[in-house]
C-alpha cells in the first residue's frame, strides 16, 4: 500500500460492541475466511487488514490497472498469455481464436476475486488494462484474439463476424519500460503491451 501502510498502524471506529478496524499487517497470500494475516497491529506490516465491510467513494493515486477473477489452473502460469477453459481448469491457448478462451493472465490487477488458499489458480483480467504478450504492435483500438502460442494477435473480419465472444481485448500501446508499478512492488514487463480487456 505504499506510503499509507508505511505511516498507519491502526484505525478503529465506533464506541460500543465490536468496532470495525483497519490495521497494518503482513500479507503473504490467500487467507481463510475471517482469519487475519500475521503481524496485525505491529510495525512490521507491509499492507492493510480491514476487519469490516469496506466501501470508498473515491480512491486516489491507484497504480494497478485491472480487476481479475481467479480461475482453477491446469497448466503453467505465464502472466500476459491467453487461457482457455477446460473441465480440469484453465490452459494456455494453443489454437488461434480458440473456443472457450477466457482471457489474459494478469499480474497488474488492483483487485482480485475468488482466490482460494487450496487451489492452483490463474488471475484472469476481466476489466481494465493489462500487460499482455502481443505478436506485434498495432494501431490503438485494433481488436485482438489469441494465436496458437497464447499471445494476442489482430482479429480478422471473419473471426469477428463468426466468433464475437472470442474478441479478448483492443490494442493500446507497447510498454517500453522494463518494470511497471511502484518501487516496492514492481512487475517485470518482459516486452508486453498494454491492451484493454473486452
Amino acid at each position: 500500500m505504499g506510503l499509507l501502510s508505511n505511516k498507519m498502524i491502526s484505525i478503529t471506529f465506533g464506541t460500543g460492541g465490536t468496532a470495525p478496524s483497519i490495521s497494518r499487517a503482513n500479507y503473504t497470500g490467500p487467507l481463510a475466511a475471517n482469519t487475519p494475516p500475521s503481524g496485525v497491529n505491529t510495525d512490521a506490516g507491509n499492507g492493510l487488514w480491514a476487519n469490516c465491510d469496506f466501501g470508498a467513494v473515491k480512491v486516489w493515486n491507484a497504480v494497478w490497472n485491472d480487476l481479475a477473477d481467479n480461475q482453477l489452473l491446469a497448466d503453467e502460469l505465464i502472466y500476459g498469455l491467453c487461457y482457455y477453459d477446460t473441465p480440469e481448469g484453465a490452459k494456455i491457448c494453443n489454437t488461434r481464436c480458440q473456443k472457450g478462451v477466457i482471457g489474459i493472465a494478469s499480474n497488474t490487477y488492483g483487485m482480485s476475486l475468488g482466490k482460494s488458499a487450496h487451489q492452483n489458480e490463474v488471475p484472469i483480467g476481466i476489466a481494465g488494462w493489462v500487460l499482455a504478450f502481443v505478436d506485434q504492435s498495432y494501431p490503438t483500438g485494433t481488436p485482438l484474439t489469441n494465436n496458437g502460442k497464447g499471445e494476442l494477435t489482430k482479429m480478422s473480419f471473419i473471426e469477428k463476424l463468426l466468433y464475437p465472444e472470442r474478441l479478448l481485448a483492443t490494442y493500446k500501446k507497447k510498454e517500453n519500460n522494463a518494470f511497471f508499478g511502484p518501487i516496492d512492488s514492481q512487475v517485470e514487463v518482459k516486452g508486453r503491451h498494454w491492451v484493454k480487456i473486452k
